[in-house]
């Protein structure tokens, strides 16, 4: 549903889109060959065209267009190329085209769109119009990797296509579930699923009774999972770290679910400051250049806030997608002992945060207005900052300055967690709950781990003690010694084990 190709705000919503795009700049750097199908949203008429994509035309160059029915009606896209070296091809659908009625104009114009219905369509839009994409290009896929619920419309449409065709050759469906939460997909009440999906399944010969059996809800029978009928009807499927397909079966006993644990494109999140291997740089060129990055970051703060932190203090950042299980609250639940922290003049504090909640979450919304609040306060002002606009670049600068990573999730919702992964490129150190990937690795004598039943006192305490203590260490040379050996064995972790690369040969191997 997401590629977070560049900073437009409209095309991802967060981890998944990054960890789409990343996948598809290593595949590309790999050779391998991949077809990406995706949706390509905007609402201001302006953005339609763009220099790095290309409308595909036909033979006539007349723009291509894809016929997809939607309930009864035959709603019409047109496609977005854009080519990534010699094997990869993104392709997004669009429904702003001049053939569409004027309420199927904006099926694509916002990226999960509030309205419950057009997010249905689009959907439907995304797989049944990827498939019929694919087959009119006559591009033959051996695998067809579908990514969440929102993608199990394409499963429907590889049954129905291989029915009409009366194809025997095996296709291949792998499914990847990103989360441990039913929302990554849609439930759809029976007479609604009929109204939209009963008519292409009729056009296709097929029975929409038996598509939907093979989605229903087990906990309601009147309901259709697209998540559900992703997992009964993909070939293989797995989660994205051990410790999610654990919790995974916990709450899903029968589950079939393997890990693949997931990666970072090191190219597009390790900073270009470190001029090689990191890891074999001197201590002292290594802390200069991790001074160089800290400072590249208060400077970037102060642009985007007009808030001035100090370059040369320990700085911990919390950034992620404002969710409640996530706990973004959790660092402000005793302002009295946050503030001890940061107004020791001795071991300074200071933290940064961002994110973005989705506009319809007004919990969430409402704990980014108090985060704004505290950070204007007399006690927290040039102390603690929350960035706004959270984007590409902004995480780009945030990973690659931060000393410290903070990660507060309730264990076993976090299913992967790579924005860690980017931080640790950089040497960010972790404080994390042992969650996601977090929890494949021993952190011992290299970061923090917060414990599952008592995170809130065991966070307060190591940045009360044992993070300022180990930073402010210093050599005659005012070099942390142990901290950066911290750092480097934190960047070896991740070398080994946490890239796109071991990732995607991981898919090659284990999946496709």
């Amino acid at each position: 549903m997401e590629y977070a190709i560049d900073d437009d705000s409209n095309a991802y919503a967060g981890g998944l889109g990054i960890l789409a795009m990343d996948y598809l700049l290593e595949a590309a750097d790999q050779g391998v060959p991949i077809v990406a199908i995706g949706l390509r949203y905007s609402h201001d008429p302006s953005e339609l065209v763009s220099k790095d994509f290309s409308v595909l035309k036909d033979e006539k160059s007349e723009i291509f267009i894809i016929e997809i029915p939607v309930g009864d009606e035959i709603v019409k896209a047109k496609v977005w190329h854009r080519r990534f070296k010699d094997s990869v091809d993104l392709m997004l659908l669009d429904t702003h085209t001049s053939e569409n009625l004027q309420n199927d104009l904006n099926i694509t114009s916002y990226l999960y769109d509030s309205d419950f219905y057009t997010r249905i369509k689009q959907q439907i839009i995304l797989g049944i119009g990827g498939v019929r994409l694919l087959n009119t290009l006559n591009i033959k896929p051996r695998v067809y990797h579908l990514n969440e619920g929102h993608t199990a419309f394409a499963g429907l449409a590889i049954i129905a296509e291989k029915k009409a065709k009366n194809k025997n050759e095996k296709i291949k469906v792998v499914a990847t579930k990103h989360t441990i939460f039913h929302d990554a997909g849609m439930f759809i009440k029976k007479e609604d699923f009929h109204k939209y999906v009963a008519p292409y399944c009729k056009i296709m010969g097929i029975d929409s009774n038996e598509i939907y059996k093979k989605g229903e809800f087990e906990l309601d029978s009147d309901t259709f999972s697209t998540t559900r009928f992703l997992m009964n009807t993909s070939d293989i499927q797995n989660g994205v770290s051990v410790l999610h397909t654990v919790y995974e079966k916990k709450v899903h006993p029968h589950s079939k679910l393997i890990p693949v644990t997931n990666g970072v494109y090191k190219k597009r999140w390790q900073a270009r400051e470190w001029k090689g291997n990191p890891i074999d740089l001197s201590n002292k060129d290594f802390w200069d250049t991790k001074n160089i990055l800290r400072a590249k970051l208060v400077s970037f703060v102060k642009e985007k806030t007009d808030e001035s932190l100090d370059p040369q203090v320990c700085t911990i950042v919390w950034s992620r997608r404002f969710a409640e299980y996530k706990r973004p609250f959790l660092l402000f639940s005793d302002l009295e002992r946050l503030k001890n922290i940061v107004s020791n003049k001795d071991r300074p504090m200071q933290f940064i945060i961002s994110g973005k909640a989705h506009l319809a979450d007004a919990p969430e919304q409402e704990i980014i207005k108090k985060v704004k609040e505290i950070s204007q306060s007399a006690d927290f002002k040039g102390k603690v900052v929350y960035v706004p606009n959270y984007s590409l670049n902004v995480a780009r600068s945030l990973v690659q300055g931060a000393d410290v990573w903070l990660n507060t999730p309730i264990r076993g919702k976090e299913a992967c967690g790579t924005s860690g992964i980017k931080a640790s490129f950089n040497g960010a150190l972790q404080c994390s709950v042992s969650d996601g990937w977090v929890d494949e690795v021993s952190w011992e004598n290299k970061g923090w781990m917060l414990s599952e039943d008592n995170t809130k006192e065991d966070m307060y305490s190591y940045l009360e003690n044992d993070i300022p203590d180990l930073f402010y260490n210093r050599s005659s040379e005012d070099i942390p010694a142990k901290w950066i050996a911290n750092m480097k064995s934190t960047i070896d972790i991740v070398e080994f084990g946490y890239t796109t690369a071991r990732m995607l040969r991981d898919y090659l191997d284990k999946i496709y």
